[in-house]
């Protein structure tokens, strides 16, 4: 491929608060249309065809950075209720296992050490296996009741930041059915009794508490 794709020109205009603006490329914001999505893949193919041979230099640098990065790793412990939290990674894996360890008499917190096994330890929520089967996956909200026997966490895994909210009972390890789609922000009323959850407006900012 030598030639870049070049996109058609439509006329269209749009008109706000009196002013008029003339975008020939309108039509491209339909990311779902057929003829947008094959133009885009045109364009990947144009860019891959011609940075060919920058691929030994990409991967060189990709182990570079990555060989300054600490896969197996674990997050500062936080306390909650009878709990400590924390998150972990682990090498070869792309998301944060989301854990849990009951906590002492005292508020000395558990000691942890990338690759150890940890005492007592509950995972919450593995990133990993929620992510199993999607090309995408982002997790949103987490958040506990106060009594440390329920779980909301939110996901999105399409990358428009639309996350949909579930709650595990972490007593019985039952994910609930109801799902809340097409939120922002979520957490669990003080009382554990209820979720609180924001929707987006038109330009997706957060614009509405339910």
């Amino acid at each position: 491929m030598t030639d870049a794709p070049i996109a058609a020109r439509r006329p269209s205009v749009r008109t706000h608060h009196g002013d008029a603006f003339e975008d020939p490329y309108e039509w491209m914001r339909e990311k779902d249309s057929p003829e947008v999505v094959s133009h885009l893949e045109a364009e990947n193919a144009y860019t891959d065809a011609r940075t060919a041979h920058l691929a030994p230099l990409r991967e060189r640098i990709f182990q570079e950075i990555k060989g300054r990065v600490q896969e197996t790793d674990l997050s500062v412990p936080t306390r909650r209720g009878d709990w400590w939290y924390f998150s972990r990674t682990e090498e070869g894996s792309q998301y944060a296992i989301h854990c849990r360890t009951a906590a002492g008499d005292d508020w000395t917190p558990p000691v942890l050490e990338p690759g150890a096994p940890v005492p007592g330890e509950v995972v919450l929520l593995d990133g990993n296996v929620e992510a199993e089967g999607h090309e995408f996956f982002s997790l949103g909200a987490f958040d506990t009741t106060d009594d440390a026997t329920k779980l909301l966490w939110s996901t999105d895994f399409e990358g428009d930041e639309l996350y949909t909210v579930r709650v595990r009972d972490l007593v019985t390890g039952e994910t609930l059915p109801d799902e809340i789609p097409n939120t922002g922000g979520a957490f669990f009323t003080p009382d554990g009794t209820g979720v609180l959850y924001t929707t987006r407006d038109d330009a997706w900012r957060p614009d509405t508490l339910w």
